[in-house]
């Protein structure tokens, strides 16, 4: 029960993380939601046609290595949901912290509201946050703080 649960938080972090350019050279997790929803878009099509494709041209005698690699294709983004929810319940780095503080400072003194957080101490703390920076104030806003 616990691997469904990371992965319906790893489905709600992706959700939440704003997947905006200026933050793919400080946060991985840009590339992982996309590479993600990509791999849930077209995986599951690519995994049958490839089964079939190989059952066609290699016959029934090769069924396990057939299902095997279709379970290893249909896995590969539920490993991103893992990760995304692996990271969403991972602690910031001091250093994030105080940049999460400073920036939700910066989002008061221009009266945003960010009470849906009260201290940031997850990363899903700090996607919250972004969220909320992106929703309600410009994009040059963003800027000196990355």
């Amino acid at each position: 029960m616990k691997l469904f649960a990371l992965l319906r938080e790893g489905r709600q972090y992706s959700q939440i993380w704003p997947v905006k350019p200026e933050l793919n050279p400080v946060f991985p997790e840009n590339k992982i939601i996309q590479l993600t929803n990509l791999a849930i878009r077209y995986l599951p099509g690519l995994a049958v046609l490839t089964a079939f494709i190989q059952l066609t041209l290699l016959g029934s005698a090769f069924t396990g290595q057939i299902l095997a690699m279709m379970l290893f294709i249909l896995s590969m983004p539920l490993q991103g949901l893992y990760w995304l929810g692996v990271r969403s319940s991972s602690r910031l780095p001091p250093s994030l912290v105080s940049w999460c503080r400073q920036l939700r400072q910066q989002m008061r003194e221009h009266g945003v509201e960010t009470t849906t957080v009260t201290e940031p101490r997850l990363y899903s703390d700090l996607a919250h946050t972004l969220a909320i920076a992106y929703k309600q104030l410009d994009k040059t806003f963003m800027r000196p703080w990355l």
